[in-house]
């Protein structure tokens, strides 16, 4: 293994991995900034020059050395992106305790919950006050939590809609950095025509309704286009409980459902034409549902996924969950606190690298039954999943895996019911049996997750907020490790044995029947007997 390693070392490297450096060097560094709380050391323009020339340089002359370069830009890239950001916190988190008023833009469908209606704020700007003057205020690339009254305002409330509030400005959680509960309204300004994407699925969503009833509707709904806003509060934490939160939030399984629809059919057209239909629908979906943390991931791995297909080049697993990690914390560095954020990279891990490793281990090169990897791909997101969760909550349930088994393999078939019960409710001799059938197996699924959150049996309370929970993931990680590079190992020595002279190979295989004449095979005896008849006319000692 050790001589192996050292041929391995002396072989070039390709750009990308000086272009992977560089995207750990992003995490990495956002990471350090967002979990340490440092100051980020490096920012403006001419650290951003600095970092794209130290790029560019370990791309063009990638070396052992080099790589260093690279990772070093990609941490210069985090520090100029997070630096924006941490000023802004700090001047939000100074003005907690104070009575402000500002502006800000509706980012998602406002929450109607029982304690008020639920909203976050982006695009902020802080109005001047008696204890704020005019040149210290301006735009804010924050989000602040804010909770109104029900009776707060008479008109519904919009997504992409701009409001001015005036209230007292609270200690944020999570990755708001500050709250104001019960502000009062002083302005809505819609623009004309406005969110077409929001209205439309609001009609959308209006449509369902008048064929489905509630709560059939309103899962069906957050099944489709992960729209929770007319979930109950008892159903939603009968969600959580179970385990099954995921499938009402719009994420890689409804656009994998959806590319897959249109890529049937439109991909008998053209190659082209099923790549453009593609990331035509995953634009708009996205634009439907809004731009959330886990809607951005899968866009960002659906889209890459069929660029990459269409040129005939492919990702792996790890390169691109490294890549859309990286993309997605640019876009917003207060991601990497965000629990959703978290729990769905974990699933994407479980999905695209565990899930092969055990299914290769258990079936060998394969194809496992369609039950056995279904069994196989919840088991491998449930382990990753479930130390983040116990650290969080401080629960471990077994509900999620046995709810995964019932409600995943229908999904798909509950959520087209959906769309066709929406898409034809202009024809009711249609819309109404189609709406009957995906009433009859929303409520079973409903049903499911009911009786499952009684099996309190299969919930263990433990320890939240324990780190050591996460030892958990060292004998996952090393395994992982080990198989890899034994694979890794495996495939360049071959690229390097296609390397070498005609003797070379010769005396590597004759060295190989010394070594091991026992257990030699008929198929390396004829090999290394060709090689050497074919280039030396003369058979091996």
């Amino acid at each position: 293994m050790l001589k192996l390693l050292s041929r391995q070392l002396r072989l070039p490297l390709h750009p990308s991995w000086a272009f992977y450096a560089c995207v750990v060097g992003i995490i990495s560094g956002i990471v350090i900034l967002e979990t340490q709380l440092i100051q980020p050391p490096f920012s403006g323009f001419a650290c951003l020059a600095l970092a794209c020339a130290l790029l560019i340089i370990a791309i063009l002359r990638t070396s052992r050395i080099t790589i260093i370069l690279a990772f070093t830009a990609g941490i210069i890239f985090a520090s100029c992106r997070v630096a924006p950001e941490a000023v802004d916190t700090q001047f939000i988190e100074a003005q907690i305790g104070q009575n402000i008023t500002l502006t800000g833009k509706v980012s998602a469908e406002p929450a109607i919950k029982d304690s008020g209606v639920a909203m976050t704020l982006t695009d902020l700007k802080i109005s001047p006050s008696e204890n704020l003057d005019s040149s210290a205020t301006k735009p804010l690339g924050a989000t602040l939590y804010i909770q109104l009254s029900k009776t707060a305002t008479s008109e519904t409330l919009l997504r992409s809609d701009k409001i001015t509030i005036t209230g007292k400005l609270s200690q944020g959680f999570g990755t708001y950095p500050a709250a104001i509960y019960r502000p009062e309204i002083l302005n809505i300004d819609r623009a004309d025509p406005g969110d077409l994407a929001a209205k439309f699925k609001n009609f959308f969503a209006d449509k369902v309704r008048e064929h489905i009833p509630s709560p059939a509707a309103d899962l069906g709904l957050g099944y489709l286009v992960g729209d929770k806003t007319g979930l109950s509060e008892d159903f939603s934490e009968t969600l959580r409980s179970v385990g099954m939160t995921h499938v009402v939030v719009a994420s890689g399984a409804h656009l994998g459902i959806l590319v897959g629809l249109i890529k049937k059919l439109f991909g008998k057209i053209s190659k082209f034409a099923g790549l453009l239909f593609s990331l035509l629908a995953i634009f708009a979906f996205a634009l439907v549902v809004g731009f959330t943390a886990s809607m951005t991931r899968a866009a960002l791995v659906a889209g890459l996924s069929l660029l990459f297909g269409y040129v005939g080049r492919t990702f792996t697993p790890l390169r691109l969950i490294l890549l859309v990690a990286a993309l997605t914390l640019l876009i917003s560095p207060t991601n990497l606190l965000g629990l959703g954020w978290q729990l769905s990279f974990a699933s994407f891990f479980g999905i695209l690298i565990l899930a092969p490793h055990l299914t290769k281990f258990l079936y060998g090169g394969k194809k496992p039954p369609w039950l056995a990897s279904m069994l196989i791909t919840s088991f491998a997101t449930s382990l990753i999943c479930t130390p983040l969760l116990i650290f969080n909550f401080g629960t471990f349930s077994l509900l999620s895996f046995v709810a995964n088994l019932v409600i995943l393999p229908t999904l798909p078939y509950a959520m087209l019911l959906v769309f066709l019960s929406g898409a034809t409710s202009f024809l009711s001799f249609l819309a109404t049996p189609i709406a009957t059938l995906a009433t009859i197996l929303l409520n079973f699924h409903i049903n499911c997750i009911n009786f499952l959150s009684t099996k309190t049996a299969l919930i263990f309370e433990l320890s939240p907020a324990d780190p050591r929970i996460f030892l958990l993931y060292l004998p996952i990680v090393f395994c992982l490790i080990y198989t890899s590079l034994r694979r890794y190992f495996t495939r360049r020595s071959r690229q390097l044995n296609k390397t070498l002279s005609p003797c070379q190979r010769l005396n590597r295989q004759s060295h190989k029947l010394r070594q091991r004449p026992a257990d030699s095979s008929p198929e390396l005896i004829a090999e290394t007997v060709e090689i050497c008849y074919n280039n030396t006319h003369e058979l091996p000692p």
